[in-house]
């Protein structure tokens, strides 16, 4: 599958508001992995920036778009936004979430216990720049 990662206006965040069950700030920045046909198969939308960090949301139709979308979502927050700290919020019981967010090299650095809901902790991760091993020569156009 062949896909070109590109900004994403705005109004695009449905897409990944429906997948990731998130509701996106105002100041939400998006980037997305499309096919050939311009549908979207991935996105990656970045959140509640600060003066050295930024949170991120990933979610893709497709295991193998990460492929494409991996080395420019880890691209933009630290090349090209110059921020040193990515930091992702996941409910507990998203199990899978929670897996791939460990196996792209996130730490958890926080628990809260019943954060999400009752029984059901809400985790922080975060990655810092210099931990983070997917960052090629990438620009998002």
């Amino acid at each position: 599958m062949r896909l070109h990662v590109r900004a994403a206006e705005r109004k695009r965040g449905e897409w990944i508001e429906a997948r990731a069950g998130c509701s996106l700030m105002p100041d939400a920045r998006l980037i997305e992995a499309v096919d050939a046909e311009g549908r979207t198969r991935g996105m990656v939308a970045y959140e509640r920036w600060t003066e050295n960090a930024v949170q991120a949301h990933m979610a893709v139709d497709s295991p193998i778009v990460w492929r494409s979308l991996l080395g420019p979502a880890f691209a933009y927050p630290f090349q090209e936004c110059g921020k040193g700290v990515l930091l992702a919020v996941i409910p507990a019981h998203n199990v899978r979430s929670v897996a791939l967010t460990r196996r792209f090299g996130f730490r958890e650095t926080r628990r809260i216990p019943d954060g999400w809901a009752r029984g059901d902790d809400l985790l922080l991760f975060e990655m810092t720049r210099a931990e983070c091993r997917h960052l090629r020569n990438e620009r998002i156009h």
